[in-house]
């Protein structure tokens, strides 16, 4: 087992880890001070390795954009690929008997992936970006040595781990406690896109004076009009979320939110809304973004900014309001943390509350001098934000599923984008559910975009909902982008009253497939297994077993006392 520092200056320095092994769990660490300053370190790069036309396989959480796969070792052209850095803290490796685990247990919050083969070698190690410095923590692995192995066992140890360890709570727990997550833990999650301003932005850094106007797709009495269609077609457990409430619409002057959009109806009628959509029993919360800052806000301020290691602020994608500048997680908490959320309850809004991007992107530290914070520090004012949400309006919602957010999170907007087993890197050969596997029974998710809107998609949208679990997801106007479609080219609008009434029929049929998942909302998912080509089974903690055939597009439930069958 070998450790390698890589210096600023290109040179190498080979470390030797200490290893101790107690029961089936050897911890290997090395001491920060014996790392010093270094760009970045491979840790155990000549542990994991196999050889082409070994049985077994590995298991890479790279990122949110590709979820998680498995690399068998099958025959491959020479390939790399590292992740940016892994949104799950752990990888693995199935052998021909038993397998081998690592968690990641000291210095997660650097941890990147490697995995590669040359030459028919295989092989999987992390990477600990310190850029530059003296890692913050000592790095740290343990590895458990299974005696299956398989990607389900794995996950059933990260799970025991993110429940014993990691502050992380089953969810048939925190529902008792609050009826507001009750309630959404109950219902579909229905986000409605109001208005944006056109993306690209034809302006790069918006002023007052440059501004382009706002798009309006449906004011707040036209959702009011959506929300009574939900009713009359009998949909009674729905989650509405508005996006693009804020100033300006979707993206429209981040981190300024108020007041609610005039050319929307304003105030009064966004209050006149909240307040008749939770008398007809629904929840209904608001977007935010706790990342974003532009130069067209009435906030704007480069005090809070995030800057980076060379002193220069750092710049996200462009949007609604151009080029979107990234705000430090502390002065995001100590500036609007507080303020936001309790003019948002005060307004009435109430349920899983939505704020963007920061689950689904790793935290960068911040080096501005008058707020510098490590990538751990920054997780610690990501989770204060989460909690004081949960405590606001019943819960905290998010665009995927970081680990460092776990045990704060109530539901994911997606956990991956590609469920289609495209554009993975080519080291990759399928995507596999073992983020879901983890997490099922402790938070709410929708498994990808490529699952959300599925009545609008194809039947095998559909079924990837079944055998991948989870909540779910209805994007009335997904499309808003000219120059990308990361939904899907399938949308849900409402233009004319004809098309809210064929729309809410999809969704209806969504809604009832949630239904008829009741029996395994809360449990933990155990297994999941392809028993014949196109056939999987899924096993929950509870005892009940579903199976989906995409052959003849079924999907079965079976149980103590239960047994039933749905044709899509």
């Amino acid at each position: 087992m070998k450790v390698r520092a890589i210096r600023a200056d290109g040179s190498i320095d080979i470390l030797e880890p200490a290893v101790e092994t107690k029961g089936n769990i050897t911890t290997v660490s090395i001491k920060k001070e014996e790392v010093g300053a270094a760009e970045y370190v491979d840790f155990l790069y000549d542990y994991l390795t196999a050889r082409e036309g070994d049985e077994g396989y590995f298991v890479l959480p790279f990122d949110c954009q590709n979820g998680v796969t498995a690399c068998y070792f099958n025959h491959k052209e020479d390939t790399e690929f590292v992740s940016d850095f892994s949104h799950i803290y752990c990888y693995g490796m199935k052998k021909a008997e038993g397998g081998i685990f690592g968690i990641i247990t000291g210095c997660k919050y650097d941890y990147a992936l490697v995995a590669g083969v040359k030459d028919g070698s295989y092989y999987a190690y992390p990477r600990f970006k310190t850029e530059g410095e003296i890692p913050e923590d000592d790095i740290e692995v343990q590895y458990y040595y299974l005696e299956n192995g398989d990607y389900n066992e794995m996950a059933a140890v990260y799970r025991k781990n993110q429940l014993e360890k990691e502050g992380c709570e089953p969810l048939e727990v925190r529902v008792k406690r609050d009826p507001r997550l009750a309630r959404a833990a109950d219902s579909i999650a229905v986000r409605v896109r109001q208005g944006w301003k056109p993306v690209p932005s034809p302006v790069e850094n918006q002023t007052a004076d440059t501004e382009p106007d706002m798009v309006v797709a449906c004011d707040y009495d036209r959702v009011g009009q959506l929300v009574d269609e939900f009713e009359r077609q009998g949909i009674d457990k729905a989650e509405f979320c508005l996006v693009g409430w804020n100033r300006m619409g979707h993206d429209g002057r981040y981190p300024q939110i108020f007041p609610p959009e005039p050319k929307l109806g304003g105030e009064e009628k966004l209050r006149r809304l909240i307040k008749n959509t939770k008398a007809m029993g629904y929840n209904i919360v608001g977007h935010t973004n706790a990342s974003d800052a532009y130069t067209v806000s009435e906030l704007w301020d480069e005090e809070y900014l995030l800057k980076t290691r060379d002193g220069s602020f750092f710049k996200m994608d462009s949007w609604s309001s151009g080029r979107a500048h990234k705000i430090c997680p502390k002065r995001m908490y100590e500036r609007f943390g507080e303020d936001h959320n309790e003019r948002l309850a005060e307004l009435g809004f109430e349920g899983i509350h939505y704020s963007d991007v920061i689950t689904i992107l790793a935290i960068k530290r911040c080096f501005n001098p008058d707020h510098p914070l490590t990538r751990k520090e920054g997780a610690m004012w990501y989770r204060k934000l989460m909690e004081r949400a949960r405590v606001n309006f019943g819960g905290f919602s998010s665009e995927s599923g970081y680990d460092y957010a776990a045990s704060s999170l109530d539901y994911a907007m997606y956990i991956s984008f590609h469920l289609d087993n495209k554009d993975m890197p080519d080291i990759c050969d399928e995507q596999i559910p073992f983020w879901e596997i983890v997490y099922h029974g402790i938070i709410l998710y929708n498994p990808g975009t490529y699952t959300l809107n599925y009545t609008a998609k194809k039947k095998e949208n559909r079924l990837k909902f079944f055998e991948f679990g989870g909540r779910p997801l209805v994007c009335v106007y997904a499309n808003f982008a000219a120059d990308r479609n990361w939904m899907g080219l399938e949308d849900i609008r409402m233009d004319t009253d004809e098309e809210m009434r064929e729309s809410v029929s999809k969704i209806k049929v969504m809604a009832d497939d949630y239904k008829w998942l009741e029996e395994v909302r809360f449990a933990f998912m155990d297994s999941h297994k392809r028993v014949a080509d196109g056939v999987y089974e899924i096993a929950y903690s509870n005892g009940i077993t579903l199976t989906v055939d995409y052959n003849l597009a079924k999907v079965t439930m079976q149980g103590d006392g239960i047994w039933k069958e749905l044709t899509i």
